[in-house]
């Protein structure tokens, strides 16, 4: 029964002076919308980085160049051969994906359209590799590999550089540095990855594009494919003999190849995007205390503005406990208050900005709880002081203060 008189006599004191307590808890109400809202922009990135890692198809391992050394003198780059791709091909243990490509940069002309456009040669398992999709007509063949056939897949943004349509650029020539390519297909928008924009390429055989195009064996880079549940060190280290057996490398001698696993730094991203949301939310939780701090200034002036009340309170019979109960649950519920106001606003600003930036909407409900308990905790502790001071007030002075 004491504790409902208290919430009663709370509340009611909170109605009477609703725009005091509003403006009492408005850093509360800040505080909990800004830590609501950075900690779901920080899950929110997460899950939009998981997808992007799901739709970029198995975990992948890049093979590129190393430095050419002789003791302590750099030579420059030892480039990877096809005949390297064709090694590692040969190896089917640990069930992978082999992709070689070249790339350069070509003219593009089609009709009264041109334009210098980067031109990637692949084999066909490049797509799936990559994950890419099909949206008009097909991907070259290995068929139309081996044959050096003079076609081209082409991203979804070139045909609009070419100031065209994806179907009206379908099965028609265009000329890459001079010679006729046919269209063969156009992919689908896939976005891009941060240091390449797969939608600005154009995609043609790897035979093609090394002995027609390019005119050079030399790869830019190998992607291997590998299953997501594949041990990568043991991966990497068949990866590394194969390799050095076709370069000749003996016992003790360097690689003159590198082997990253690029999806690693999307763990060290997640890591840093992780410390950036605590930072940031601690630094938003800062006002939280600011604002328990003006609950405390708040409930300082009630205690003296309400002091013939409690001095009346007492005078009838009330406790120690009973004055002190008052005036807590009073602190604690404007905290409340605020902290579900400030979940509801952080949680719009979540809403909005995951729509605007197309990401999946994640609020974990432990940031939610966690905001109002703690928002409940700062009340508690910053209103046991006002509570101490109404309970220990002399009944007779209370009733003669003016």
């Amino acid at each position: 029964m004491l504790i409902n008189e208290s919430l009663k006599s709370a509340t009611i004191s909170i109605r009477t002076n609703i725009v005091r307590s509003f403006l009492t808890t408005l850093a509360i109400i800040i505080g909990t919308a800004a830590v609501i809202a950075v900690i779901g922009i920080g899950s929110s990135a997460n899950k939009a980085l998981d997808a992007q890692i799901d739709d970029f198809g198995p975990r992948t391992l890049v093979v590129s160049p190393g430095q050419n050394r002789r003791g302590t003198v750099t030579k420059g780059l030892i480039p990877l051969d096809i005949k390297d791709s064709q090694a590692l091909e040969k190896n089917n243990d640990h069930q992978w994906m082999v992709s070689p490509y070249i790339t350069r940069n070509r003219q593009i002309k089609f009709n009264n359209a041109n334009i210098n456009e980067r031109i990637r040669a692949n084999l066909p398992i490049h797509f799936k590799v990559r994950g890419y999709e099909i949206e008009y007509g097909r991907i070259f063949t290995e068929d139309e590999n081996l044959g050096r056939k003079k076609v081209v897949v082409l991203g979804s943004d070139v045909p609009k550089e070419l100031k065209t349509t994806a179907t009206k650029i379908l099965n028609k020539e265009v000329l890459i540095a001079g010679n006729s390519y046919k269209v063969i297909g156009v992919l689908t928008e896939e976005g891009s990855t941060g240091w390449q924009n797969p939608d600005d390429e154009l995609y043609v055989p790897l035979l093609t594009g090394s002995q027609r195009l390019f005119g050079t064996k030399n790869l830019d880079s190998l992607n291997i494919a590998i299953e997501k549940d594949a041990n990568v060190d043991e991966v990497m280290m068949t990866i590394e003999r194969i390799l050095r057996s076709q370069h000749d490398i003996g016992p003790g001698e360097d690689n003159d190849f590198r082997i990253n696993d690029y999806s690693q730094y999307s763990d060290l991203r997640k890591q840093a995007t992780g410390i950036f949301t605590a930072l940031i939310a601690g630094i938003a939780g800062i006002s939280l205390v600011v604002g328990g701090i003006g609950v405390m200034n708040i409930m300082l002036v009630s205690v003296t503005e309400r002091t013939r009340e409690i001095g009346l309170r007492k005078a009838l019979g009330a406790t120690y406990k009973a004055i002190m109960l008052q005036f807590i649950i009073e602190a604690v519920l404007l905290c409340v208050i605020g902290g579900t106001v400030g979940v509801i606003l952080g949680t719009s600003i979540l809403y909005l900005f995951a729509s605007f930036n197309e990401w999946p909407f994640a609020m974990p409900i432990s940031a939610i709880v966690g905001s109002i308990t703690f928002s409940a905790m700062v009340g508690l502790f910053f209103g046991i002081w006002p509570a101490r001071k109404a309970a220990n007030l002399d009944p007779a002075t209370s009733l003669r203060y003016e």
